[in-house]
């Protein structure tokens, strides 16, 4: 069978993660391609199979977006930010469309997190939508991009808002429709009026379930996802480290880890992505704590962080709240830097029983 797999941008992350199990589950791979808006490789490789990847961008341009963000260059790296694709997603969409198109696939999965499931449909083509989360920029989170943005993107943005959303409301109809949690599924019912949407929940690795955990923990905190200052709050999570003086490990990359890394005290070490499986558990299990602030659709992280017996301090709406009850952390319904501090230390002063945190999220994961 032929394949087109369609995500939104190709770069280290849960959802990139996602997306390879999600091409790997399908049995009757003989031709494929992905197909994104732009990627950090000309190939994706998987565990079963390595696809060519085709970009909206052409090459060139997709080169410079790809040197700009490993190479921080003044202006530049500024301009060439992945994110200013937003303000060109309508055409870039219709490019991507037209590939896939040219492509003939006899069925499409769509993996989307932002911009992905806005792809033309095809009407004689089984089309299958993973739903990670609506588009975050223009809907969940927009208060927090409207803050945060300056300037000429301040006003870019506020101009093509509105067009995204009512662009995004005509992409409603898939053959099969897949969402990430119960939150996600609620929100694309209510956004969409999709119906009869399955709850797939993302693959978590079978070495977070063995028992032999790490007890009594090192004396550090943890942060895991992509460096950036949106969406995740990894500036708010080092001022606050910085603040209280506490040690914490970094794991991650991203477009801000300049900056971060500019702003950081010298208890916070950066450790870049951690692709060894042993080596990622190992670091998570030995944290005292997972620092999660972001507004989850799920929470790969929270997850495995819950299975090696780590508490979490994290952000208390959305799909967090299915994961984290007052046995397994704190959740924060304010993300005011005075607030955070003020739970964190109260957090810091309460002990947690970490077999229990394994035992309430292995209940909740069986139920699922």
């Amino acid at each position: 069978m032929k394949f087109a797999f369609v995500h939104c941008r190709i770069q280290p992350g849960w959802a990139l993660a996602v997306f390879k199990d999600l091409i790997d589950e399908q049995k009757e791979v003989e031709n494929a391609k992905v197909f994104t808006l732009f990627s950090d490789c000309k190939q994706l490789k998987t565990q079963h199979h390595t696809l060519k990847v085709v970009t909206a961008l052409p090459k060139r341009i997709n080169n410079i977006f790809l040197r700009c963000s490993t190479h921080k260059v003044r202006l530049l790296s500024r301009l060439f930010d992945y994110r200013n694709l937003m303000f060109f997603y309508p055409s870039l969409m219709k490019i991507l469309s037209r590939k896939i198109k040219k492509f003939k696939p006899d069925h499409i999965l769509i993996s989307s997190f932002a911009i992905a499931k806005n792809i033309t449909s095809i009407s004689w083509i089984k089309t299958t939508l993973y739903l990670h989360s609506p588009m975050q920029y223009i809907r969940t989170h927009y208060d927090e991009y409207k803050e945060k943005l300056t300037g000429i993107k301040w006003k870019l943005f506020n101009r093509i808002v509105p067009k995204l959303r009512k662009r995004d409301l005509k992409f409603t109809k898939f053959d099969k429709v897949y969402a990430n949690s119960k939150y996600t599924a609620k929100a694309a019912e209510e956004l969409y009026g999709m119906k009869n949407i399955q709850i797939k929940y993302p693959r978590v690795t079978e070495k977070c379930f063995i028992p032999a955990v790490q007890e009594i923990p090192l004396e550090y905190y943890l942060y895991v996802g992509r460096l950036v200052t949106f969406v995740r709050e990894a500036d708010k999570i080092i001022k606050l480290c910085n603040e209280i003086k506490v040690p914490l490990i970094v794991m991650g990359s991203g477009p801000d880890e300049v900056y971060l890394k500019s702003i950081a005290g010298p208890s916070i070490i950066f450790i870049g992505w951690i692709t060894d499986v042993d080596e990622k558990i190992k670091i998570i299990s030995q944290a005292k704590w997972l620092i999660n602030l972001t507004k989850e659709s799920y929470g790969i992280g929270t997850v495995e962080a819950l299975l090696l017996w780590v508490p979490v301090f994290g952000y208390g709406e959305w799909a967090t709240a299915e994961l984290v009850d007052e046995d397994c952390g704190v959740l924060v319904k304010d993300k005011k830097h005075h607030t955070l501090v003020e739970w964190f230390k109260k957090f810091m002063s309460t002990k947690r029983d970490r077999q229990m945190i394994a035992k309430r999220i292995r209940e909740k994961w069986k139920n699922k």
